[in-house]
């Protein structure tokens, strides 16, 4: 889960996927995409969701939060994974938005583990826990019940080209982590568009 761009396909593809953006910067991306692979001797079901921003506008993030809603009920026992692109250094108004909306509505769900991706090579050691602990407060003063992701270290994975991709460690890092979480029932209620948008002004007008 998350906003366009930050890398959730490529790490889905680690993961065994077969996984394109499928970007469009017009209606945004289209829908979920779903693989099922074998991974560490267990059949699992890859979700790629569209990044919940995607191009936008009112008609496509509202699109977006009800692919969302119908897969994680659809889902059974999962894994969620968040996964965040800072921009120059700092966590957006619309990731804080998306996780405040999300652990608002989500009334059953396991714990959730954080991606930070493509991250700078001079911003790496910044990223520590104390600035997530931070990240963390930050939602809990927001007044959002961050019981599932205190206790949760994060997995922070260097920018790199297009081209290039992970590292065979990295990869091995985005496994290990994956491994560390416990699938649990999940269940949301209704994602509005309406709330997801007084949300991203309340956050907006802490950052300006």
């Amino acid at each position: 889960m998350g906003n366009p761009g930050a890398g959730k396909s490529a790490i889905l593809n680690v993961l065994g996927g077969d996984f394109f953006s499928g970007f469009s910067a017009i209606k945004g991306r289209p829908g979920t995409k779903t693989d099922i692979v074998d991974f560490r001797n267990r059949t699992v079901a890859l979700i790629d969701t569209p990044g919940i921003m995607d191009s936008g506008t009112e008609g496509t993030i509202s699109r977006n939060l009800q692919l969302l809603q119908d897969n994680l009920n659809g889902c059974g026992e999962a894994l969620l994974f968040f996964v965040i692109k800072p921009e120059s250094g700092r966590i957006s108004a619309g990731d804080y938005s998306v996780l405040k909306l999300l652990l608002t509505n989500l009334t059953r769900t396991p714990r959730i583990g954080l991606f930070v991706t493509k991250v700078a090579s001079d911003d790496m050691e910044q990223l520590d826990t104390a600035y997530r602990d931070g990240f963390v407060k930050m939602l809990h003063e927001a007044e959002v019940d961050t019981t599932h992701l205190e206790k949760n270290s994060w997995c922070v994975l260097q920018h790199h080209e297009k081209k290039v991709g992970f590292s065979d460690e990295e990869k091995e890092r985005i496994r290990d982590y994956v491994s560390s979480f416990a699938p649990a029932k999940v269940e949301v209620q209704e994602l509005r568009l309406s709330l997801f948008q007084r949300i991203l002004e309340f956050f907006r007008k802490i950052f300006s």
